[in-house]
């Protein structure tokens, strides 16, 4: 049987007031259906992350170099048929509490290879809406 996790969690109703309070912070800067709802941060992606850091040492033992990972909210520029899709750019955290933001520009390009992922989906479109958050 694996352990019960010991991380702090918060109830349904507590959680519905504050996305509701996030809601209504927003409301006055843009249209409803911009307001983002969610991210999805698909869990390949952050193992891939996990997987890049991780190393084992002399005598054997799994080591990783992070702490976690930190996602900045952040909005995509819109094209003329879609509203601004905001997203979650997730960056490694080293265990320092750094970002990692190492760049390079190893495709000869104008853009750097970076450590700035860009993978998250979000709600809406990726949505669930019989989700207790899934607010009005």
């Amino acid at each position: 049987m694996k352990p019960l996790l010991n991380v702090p969690t918060i109830s349904v109703p507590e959680a519905k007031a504050r996305v509701e309070r996030f809601r209504k912070v927003l409301a006055g800067a843009m249209p409803e259906e911009n307001i983002p709802r969610a991210v999805l941060i698909p869990i390949a992606d952050i193992l891939a992350i996990i997987d890049k850091y991780q190393f084992t040492d002399k005598d054997g033992n799994t080591r990783n170099e992070l702490q976690g990972v930190r996602a900045y909210f952040a909005i995509k520029e819109a094209d003329e048929s879609l509203p601004n899709d905001v997203t979650a750019l997730i960056v490694p955290v080293n265990l320092k509490g750094n970002d990692i933001i190492n760049t390079s520009n190893s495709l000869g390009d104008e853009e750097d290879d970076t450590d700035i992922y860009d993978f998250t989906k979000p709600c809406p479109d990726v949505c669930d809406p019989e989700s207790p958050l899934f607010v009005p």
